[in-house]
């Protein structure tokens, strides 16, 4: 009797792992199917905010405001617009739909079909009219998702994802503190070398750019400019300056305790400015944990497995 009850609950514990498996499968298929109707909802609406802004940024002959406006104006690095310049040769429907691909896809490589669709309907924080932080900063054409992958490929993968950060959210770059904390200087130097070599390949075509950049930039931190993007700060109404501690202290704690998935907490704090869409950025805490706790299952089974060959 104890044998059968046995086996049954092996042939169970077997079998269990095949149904669970099935489950997220067939979830995961709805989750895309779900997503795809999102992308086609946002593909048909024409005008988003900052994308078309990326889009239209030089068809004025100038790339940069005379004044920091971060809400209406391009500001962020020559390199970008650069990158951004063979879609600004195709029709705007077109730019816009492969656009909000571009950021869906970048959150289902972060999070998979099924986190992406959560990440989506997630409700804090939420604005009438806007929905949800994550549905917002897509459907407007804000990069926030680049953002989080760029921080989330940076931090697990390759640290030359941080170049994307620090040539758009400059300020959210402090995320590379890690590597310098943990004296991981290869990663730093990754992280550096890759930004420094966009620089000059960028340079080389147009060197004016970047000192209007540098200057545009200043005026970010200037009393007007800091004054405007305050402004622009519906949930988190607090300076750049004191919320730019609190994101570097997040980092250094996170670097300390080897909390790779506490980074991005950091690098969200010190964001120019935080609106609506930049709450976005967080996703990047599930998807490193996710990646950090994978990783350290495997180097178990590894360890595991290399004990079993010792005996």
């Amino acid at each position: 009797m104890i044998a059968t009850i046995r086996a049954w609950i092996e042939a169970r514990s077997r079998r269990m792992p095949l149904a669970g498996d099935r489950v997220v499968a067939a979830a995961s298929v709805i989750a895309i199917a779900i997503l795809a109707w999102v992308w086609w909802q946002m593909a048909r609406q024409t005008w988003h905010d900052d994308s078309y802004t990326f889009w239209s940024a030089w068809q004025d002959g100038h790339l940069y405001p005379p004044t920091w406006r971060p809400i209406s104006q391009y500001v962020y690095s020559p390199a970008f617009a650069q990158a951004f310049w063979p879609l600004m040769q195709l029709p705007w429907p077109i730019v816009n739909g492969l656009w909000a691909a571009l950021q869906l896809a970048a959150l289902v490589w972060m999070l998979g079909p099924i986190g992406a669709l959560v990440a989506i309907a997630f409700p804090i924080p939420y604005l009438p009219h806007s929905g949800t932080a994550v549905y917002a900063t897509i459907n407007n054409g804000n990069p926030m998702i680049l953002t989080a992958a760029a921080i989330t490929l940076g931090l697990t993968r390759w640290p030359g994802g941080f170049a994307y950060v620090l040539l758009t959210k400059v300020s959210a770059g402090i995320g590379i503190l890690y590597f310098a904390i943990r004296r991981q200087w290869g990663a730093l130097g990754m992280a550096v070398g890759v930004t420094a070599l966009i620089i000059a390949v960028s340079a080389i075509f147009a060197p004016g750019l970047w000192g209007e950049w540098a200057t545009l930039l200043f005026g970010a931190v200037s009393s007007s400019g800091g004054s405007e993007a305050l402004a622009k700060e519906i949930f988190m109404p607090v300076p750049l300056g004191v919320r730019g501690l609190i994101g570097v202290g997040m980092v250094v704690l996170a670097s300390l305790r080897g909390w790779s998935w506490a980074v991005p907490i950091g690098c969200f704090l010190a964001l120019p400015d935080i609106h609506l869409g930049g709450f976005a950025v967080l996703t990047a805490v599930p998807a490193v944990w996710l990646r950090q706790r994978q990783a350290h299952s495997e180097a178990e089974a590894e360890a595991g497995a290399g004990a079993e060959r010792s005996r």
